[in-house]
């Protein structure tokens, strides 16, 4: 019986010593994202802020990326769609493929077919636009073009308060009368 034990052991630490194996085909094949390990991902997000009970801005996305090493950045892969409030009425859209929220620094750049509008019917598209959220200005160096009911600018650089009642470009390179079709069609 003691024989029967004694092989039973050898036999384990046969096992056991075979086992260990330097190559295992699973580690292999794992990979492993840093920049994934560093950061928590969310799907389909709807952030709202407040001030004093009151809703100033809804942002919504279908993925957010937050970075958690300093500097802390939120990524918003697949675009944004962010809406202004004032009084409890929404005012403005802000639209884009793509975004980064610094939230240290309250800023938010989105870039990839930027698209602002308000109430009063007026457009601002532009390949990036930021938007400083402590001071509520909204702001491009890039070319943009500002759309009105009776005109349309073109130009270089672009500054706007975020409920877009000042509006200030650096460099105009263009600007047009839209045409009135006014009696045309009756």
């Amino acid at each position: 019986m003691k024989l029967f034990f004694q092989i039973l052991l050898m036999a384990g630490m046969m096992t056991y010593i075979s086992a260990c194996d330097d190559k295992l085909p699973v580690s292999e094949s794992l990979s492993v994202d840093t920049a994934d390990m560093e950061s928590d991902i969310a799907y389909d997000v709807t952030m709202e802020y407040t001030d004093d009970g009151f809703k100033l801005m809804e942002l919504q996305a279908p993925v957010l990326k937050r970075r958690n090493v300093n500097p802390v950045k939120d990524i918003f892969p697949e675009g944004i769609l962010v809406k202004f409030y004032k009084e409890g009425e929404q005012y403005a859209t802000l639209t884009s493929d793509y975004a980064e929220r610094l939230p240290d620094d309250y800023l938010v750049i989105a870039s990839d077919n930027v698209v602002f509008e308000n109430i009063k019917g007026e457009k601002l598209e532009t390949s990036q636009l930021k938007w400083d959220e402590r001071k509520g200005k909204i702001f491009t160096d890039r070319f943009a073009r500002l759309t009105r009911p009776d005109e349309v600018i073109y130009g270089y650089g672009f500054t706007a308060n975020q409920d877009f009642t000042e509006i200030e470009f650096e460099k105009t390179t263009g600007k047009r009368p839209v045409p009135q079709l006014e009696g045309v069609i009756q």
